[in-house]
């Protein structure tokens, strides 16, 4: 079926074209050609109205692929070329993967020999999906693996250098994420958009060149380098040691104290240490049972809605992807999932898709654009 070359074809001309390693592996690839028409889906005329690229760095340099190709169904004909593309990823799905993968290996070669890092790619899988917001879209998923994408130096993760130059045609986004526990150091060019552990940059906004793009990330706040919890434990047996020491010259000094009838304290209320432990015990208990519900104990579909009932029953898709720290590919599967149930609704505001339950009021209205605060 020509659909499925289509797309394979598509996801390579977006990582072969620009100025880097990455150009370099387009070959005999006709980069004019490739910016004039970069997404066609089918070789019938299909064309993905939007690209989105998601990097997600890992600390030991692997980065997690994931692009998505979105198409409008707004007719027959479209609606009918992209059923017929999903059934046939759905049938056989491995003769997608194993063309995508070939292509990527060879891009995956050519950036390691460019960077003089190893690399290579794996876990190669494709799924397709149709999101409904105020338009119906038909989505194609690629995700994969890329070990060695990112250099690790120390606490830094450096990363871009096996995509230099890359060409966003207008209607694509790439984002770079990067895990919990690192900072932000520096970024270039300027992000078009920026989340609290990821930026973004969109086609028709941003050209990269030489050198571009580039991430710095560095380990910190929670996130503590291996040389900084070693320092953390000497001082803390440091003070160990010091404690004991006062501790054992205090008591052989001033002895246990005694009442007016020579008695110590200890003896005038024996297991009196213990029956306070033993409240503190129940009183934090309490507290935990009585407390809001850990969101980790929830499901991903309960977590979702709450988040929404609690920011006034409805709110911006990216704000739920940063509150709960997820990828945007697993924000959107939940998302999809409770839409079919009936269990949530959306639509397009702009380039953002909002949430909204089925009772909320008013669900055109602004979905709280500072609810995420």
């Amino acid at each position: 079926m020509n659909g499925r070359v289509g797309v394979t074809v598509v996801v390579v001309a977006v990582l072969l074209t620009g100025t880097g390693p990455i150009a370099a592996a387009a070959g005999s690839t006709d980069t004019g050609q490739a910016r004039s028409s970069p997404f066609a889906l089918q070789q019938d005329g299909i064309d993905a109205d939007e690209v989105q690229m998601d990097v997600a760095l890992q600390p030991n340099g692997t980065a997690e692929w994931t692009l998505e190709f979105w198409v409008q169904l707004d007719d027959n004909e479209s609606t009918t070329a992209f059923e017929s593309l999903r059934d046939d990823i759905r049938d056989d799905p491995e003769s997608h993967t194993q063309t995508f993968a070939e292509r990527m290996n060879d891009t995956v070669t050519t950036a390691s020999d460019a960077t003089g890092r190893e690399m290579s790619a794996d876990g190669f899988a494709v799924e397709t999906e149709r999101q409904s917001f105020a338009r119906e879209y038909g989505v194609v998923r690629y995700t994969f693996r890329w070990h060695g994408f990112a250099a690790v130096e120390g606490d830094e993760l450096r990363a871009g250098d096996a995509i230099e130059g890359i060409y966003l045609d207008e209607g694509t986004r790439l984002l770079v994420e990067w895990p919990e526990g690192y900072e932000r150091t520096s970024v270039t060019p300027d992000p078009d958009d920026a989340r609290e552990h990821a930026v973004i940059w969109y086609g028709g906004e941003t050209d990269f060149v030489s050198g571009e793009p580039r991430v710095v990330v560095t380990a910190g706040g929670s996130g503590l380098s291996t040389t900084t919890i070693a320092g953390v434990v000497v001082a803390t047996i440091g003070l160990g040691a010091v404690g004991a020491w006062w501790y054992r010259n205090r008591t052989s000094a001033v002895g246990p104290t005694t009442d007016g009838d020579g008695e110590s304290d200890r003896a005038s209320d024996p297991g009196s240490s213990s029956a306070a432990s033993a409240e503190t015990t129940d009183e934090s208990a309490g507290s935990s049972a009585t407390g809001r519900p850990d969101m980790d104990l929830l499901s991903n579909e309960e977590q979702v809605l709450r988040l929404v009932r609690d920011n006034g029953g409805r709110m911006k898709q990216q704000a739920v992807v940063e509150e709960l720290g997820w990828t945007d590919a697993k924000t959107s599967k939940v998302v999809s999932g409770l839409r079919e149930e009936g269990e949530l609704e959306s639509f397009r505001l702009g380039r953002e898709n909002v949430l909204s339950l089925p009772d909320a009021d008013d669900p055109m209205a602004d979905p709280n654009s500072d609810s995420a605060e």
